[in-house]
Formats: C-alpha cells, structure tokens, sequence
C-alpha cells in the first residue's frame, strides 16, 4: 500500500507570547520555535504502521519555504521512504489554494497511491478543510476525524470516525481515498537527534510551489492579525465576611449560577 502524507511546518506557540507587527499585517515568528504539525505527526505513525504490516511505502510531502524540510525530515525518521517538498516562499493562507497545487502536483508527476492522509487540522490556521478540498477536486471518497483504522480489505478501509458527544462511526470506504487524522489514533514513535541526522541523507526532492499553483484564485484572504477584545476584570469584594458572603450569593444568583 502506497500512501502520501502531508505534513506542516507550524510554530510551537503554545508556552509563547505573539507580537503582532507591521501594522496587523504579520505575526513576529523570529524567535519562536517550530515543529511538525501535531495531527500530522499522529498520520504519519498511523501511515509507517500500514506500511510495516501491509507492504508498501510512505511519502511525505510538505508545502511551505525551504525550512519545513525539517519536517520531511522527522517524517522520514518516523519510516516514510522519502520526502517531497512544495516549495513556496509566500504563506498559503487558503486550504482551497494548498488543495489546487496538491491536486495539480499529483497529476502533473503522475504520483501514485492508494491513500492520502492528513492530519485533521493545522495548530496556526485551523482551517480543517483541505484533505476535504483534495478529496473533492479528485474525485476520491473522503473522511474525516479518523480514529482508528480496524481493517484493510478488497480494496476498503474499515475505520471508525469520532462523532459528537463522545459517539464513534464506523465506516467502510472505498480505495483509493483522502483521510483527515485525528489525534489520539496511536502513540507517535519517538524519534531521536540521531535518526533525523540519518534521514537528512534520504533524497528529498524540492518542487516550486508556482509549477502547481494553477490559475486558482484564493477565496479566503489574510486582512490583518488582532488581539481578543480585553474583558472586564475581577470585582474584588470587600468589607466583612457575612457581607463578602452575601454580595457573592447575589452575584452567583444574577449570572444565573446559583
């Protein structure tokens, strides 16, 4: 079984406080650090695993600036056979615009396989939408927040789909097919500095983003970068404990609390 998988070079700004520059236009990324996207480490591992059981190879393929080969990288540490990066200099904010370069990138080089997986969503944009823009532009039947893969048989994976309300799907869906990976669907193997070194001698061949890009127009726009409206503070009671004890009874009563 042949699977691509597309992996994001994303910034690491959970623990970071982000300055917003240039009038709103950009975020300062300067000194924060950067990683492979989390829902893509989760569909990589679940791609080796296939691999290691079936037959068969792993690509990933990674679209952004000269940097996200680190993440190709840890992807090929990780057991993919090689690495593909989709070189662009720009920040492609669309998913509609990343799925068109996909879409054109696998036709033009003729890439063959039998499934595509991506992780179920990006941690900078958020958008969740281009594994579904792929799956629509080719053709291909499609999922999305997958949890487990219970069987590959006859040509159909048997998986199961996280649903509302702590409910699980279980489908069957026709190969070859787009999946969207969600967290949680197994335990990411660790990869050490050493086995990054060693993948940094597998052949990672570089495209340019504008070979694919099409004629494409993006149907989401970047306008400007903001901060969340800054709310109230506390209200600090005062005074004695009994009158401490009934102005919070009134203010838990109003809020509809108590």
């Amino acid at each position: 079984m042949d699977i691509l998988v597309f992996v994001k070079r994303v910034a690491a700004t959970q623990e970071e406080e982000l300055r917003i520059i240039d009038d709103g236009k950009n975020i300062d990324l300067s000194k924060i650090p950067f990683k492979m996207n989390d829902w893509d480490n989760y569909a990589v591992e679940e791609a080796v695993k296939i691999v290691e059981d079936k037959g068969g190879s792993v690509t990933a393929i990674s679209i952004g600036s000269g940097e996200s080969d680190e993440v190709l990288r840890r992807a090929i540490a990780m057991g993919s056979k090689d690495g593909i990066l989709i070189e662009s200099n720009e920040t492609i904010h669309d998913p509609a615009l990343r799925a068109l370069a996909i879409y054109n990138f696998i036709k033009k080089e003729n890439m063959q396989f039998d499934a595509i997986f991506t992780g179920v969503q990006s941690e900078d944009d958020q958008f969740a939408a281009t594994g579904g823009f792929l799956a629509g532009k080719m053709g291909l039947s499609y999922a999305s927040m997958v949890i487990g893969i219970d069987a590959i048989e006859n040509g159909y994976f048997v998986l199961r789909r996280e649903l509302e309300g702590g409910l699980q799907e279980r489908i069957k869906i026709k190969t070859p097919c787009v999946l969207s990976i969600q967290s949680g669907i197994n335990e990411p193997r660790y990869v050490s500095i050493m086995g990054i070194r060693k993948a940094s001698k597998v052949e990672r061949k570089i495209m340019k983003f504008n070979d694919y890009a099409g004629s494409g127009d993006a149907v989401i726009d970047l306008i400007r970068w903001s901060y969340p409206e800054k709310k109230g503070g506390a209200t600090m009671l005062t005074g004695e404990v009994d009158a401490q004890c009934k102005e919070l009874l009134e203010i838990l009563k109003n809020k509809g609390v108590y």
